[in-house]
C-alpha cells in the first residue's frame, strides 16, 4: 500500500487527486518553475536561520562554542552554497533538487545531534526537544512531494533517536517525554505534508480543466466560425466567409494588389430546368461537381464562394486582365467538360455549362468591392443574353464564343 494510501486509510484523510501520466507529466512540468525559485529561496532561508542558532549554541552549550562554530560554517554553510549552485541548473529534475535539499537539511541535523552530544550540559536534554523542528522542516518548510516527506521524516527520526541516548542524563523516562512530543509532530507534519500535495493536486487539476475547458470551447467556437462562414454543400466559402477572406486580403495584401484585382461571376445555365427536370438531388450533386472543378482549375491563392443557388464567385486579388481572361476560359471549360447530361437547355448545348462575367478593378473598399461585383454581374447578364456557355469582360470585351458548343 502506498503512503498516500495509507495515509487516507488510517488517518481519514481525503484521497489525493489522481493524476493521469500525460496530466503529471504536465503538472512536473508546469510547477518546476516555481518549486526551483522556492526551494532555493527556502535554502537561503534556512541556512540563514542555522547558522545563526550557533549563537544559540554559545548561550546554552558554551562547552563546545567551536565545535558548533566548525561544523556549521565549516560543513553546513559549504554544503548549502553547493546546493544554491545544485539547485541553478535547469536541467535537473525538480525531484532531485528537493532530494538534495533534504540531504543538505538532514546533514545539519546530524551536526546539530552532534554538537549537543559533544556538549555533556545538562541543558542538552532541553534543547533537543528542538528536534522537532527538522522534522517540520523536511516536511512543512520544503515542502517537498509526500512520499520524499514521509522518507526524509522516517531518516530524520532515526537520526534523532540514534543520539538521544547519548545525551548527558537521558533517561528512559526522558526518552519517553521526548517521544510524546516528537510522535504527534511526525504524524502532524504528515498530515500537513499530505494536504499540502492534495491542494497542489485540486489547484493543477481545476486549472488543467479549465484550459481544457478552454481549448475545447476555443475548438467548438473556431468550427462554428467555419461553419457559418462555409457553405455545407459545395464547402466553399459563403457570403460571410468572403467577407471574412475580403478583410484578410486587405490586412496582408499590398494597396497595388488590391487596386489591381478582379472578380468573376459565375452562373450554372438552365439550372432551375435542371433541378426541375432531375430533381433536387440531381442538383445538388451537379453543385458539388460544378464547385470541385472549379476549384481545382484555381490556384489555391484564388476565392472561389458559392453566393447562393447556382451563383459562384471568384476573387483575383492582383490579377490583371490576361490573366483573368485564362482563369475565365478555364473555369468553363472545366464545368463544360465534366459532361452532365441536361436535356432541357432550350438551346444547343444538351449538357450543364456556365456563363461567367469579369471585371477588373480594385478591392481595397467595400464600396469599391459591391462596384466591382455589380459590374461583373452586368457582364454575366450579357453573356447569358448572348446565348450562355461563355465569359465577358464588363464593357470592353465581347463573348468568346464556346469552343464545345453543339452543332
Amino acid at each position: 500500500m502506498s503512503i498516500a494510501r495509507s495515509m487516507d486509510h488510517w488517518l481519514g484523510l481525503a484521497a489525493l487527486p489522481h493524476l493521469t501520466e500525460e496530466q503529471a507529466a504536465t503538472y512536473e512540468r508546469g510547477h518546476t518553475a516555481d518549486r526551483r525559485r522556492i526551494l532555493s529561496g527556502l535554502t537561503v532561508t534556512l541556512a540563514a536561520l542555522y547558522l545563526l542558532y550557533a549563537a544559540v549554541d554559545t548561550m546554552i552549550l558554551p562547552g563546545v562554542v567551536w565545535l558548533s562554530l566548525g561544523l556549521r560554517f565549516g560543513l553546513i554553510l559549504p554544503l548549502a552554497l553547493v546546493l544554491v549552485r545544485f539547485q541553478a541548473v535547469p536541467s535537473r529534475s525538480i525531484r532531485t533538487q528537493e532530494i538534495a535539499t533534504l540531504a543538505v537539511s538532514m546533514a545539519g541535523n546530524l551536526v546539530w545531534c552532534l554538537v549537543l552530544v559533544f556538549s555533556h550540559s545538562p541543558a542538552a536534554l532541553d534543547y533537543f526537544y528542538a528536534a522537532v523542528v527538522f522534522q517540520m522542516v523536511v516536511t512543512i518548510a520544503l515542502r517537498p512531494s509526500l512520499d520524499l516527506a514521509f522518507k526524509a521524516s522516517l531518516a530524520t527520526a532515526v537520526i534523532n533517536y540514534a543520539f538521544i541516548g547519548f545525551l548527558a542524563g537521558a533517561t528512559p523516562g526522558y526518552i519517553a517525554y521526548h517521544l510524546a512530543l516528537y510522535v504527534p509532530t511526525f504524524v502532524l507534519t504528515l498530515v500537513a505534508a499530505h494536504q499540502i500535495e492534495a491542494e497542489r493536486r485540486r489547484a493543477f487539476l481545476q486549472l488543467h480543466e479549465n484550459d481544457t475547458l478552454k481549448r475545447e470551447l476555443s475548438r467548438q467556437n473556431d468550427a462554428l466560425v467555419r461553419l457559418s462562414a462555409t457553405d455545407p454543400l459545395t464547402q466553399l466559402p459563403n457570403r460571410r466567409g468572403t467577407e471574412t477572406e475580403i478583410t484578410r486580403m486587405r490586412r496582408v495584401l499590398k494597396a497595388h494588389d488590391l487596386h489591381n484585382s478582379a472578380v468573376l461571376m459565375v452562373d450554372i445555365d438552365h439550372f432551375k430546368a435542371f433541378n426541375d427536370s432531375y430533381g433536387h438531388g440531381a442538383g445538388d450533386e451537379c453543385l458539388k461537381q460544378v464547385a470541385e472543378a472549379m476549384r481545382r482549375e484555381l490556384p489555391a491563392t484564388i476565392h472561389l464562394a458559392r453566393l447562393g443557388g447556382e451563383e459562384f464567385l471568384a476573387v483575383l486579388p492582383g490579377s490583371e486582365a490576361t490573366r483573368t481572361a485564362i482563369l475565365a476560359e478555364r473555369l468553363r471549360h472545366a464545368v463544360s467538360a465534366l459532361a452532365i447530361r441536361h436535356d432541357h437547355t432550350g438551346d444547343r448545348n444538351s449538357h450543364i455549362t456556365v456563363s461567367i462575367g469579369a471585371a477588373c478593378g480594385s478591392i481595397a473598399t467595400d464600396a469599391a468591392f459591391a462596384h466591382l461585383v455589380e459590374t461583373a454581374d452586368e457582364a454575366l447578364y450579357a453573356v447569358k443574353a448572348a446565348g450562355r456557355n461563355g465569359w465577358r469582360f464588363a464593357e470592353r470585351h465581347s463573348v468568346l464564343p464556346a469552343k464545345d458548343e453543339a452543332a
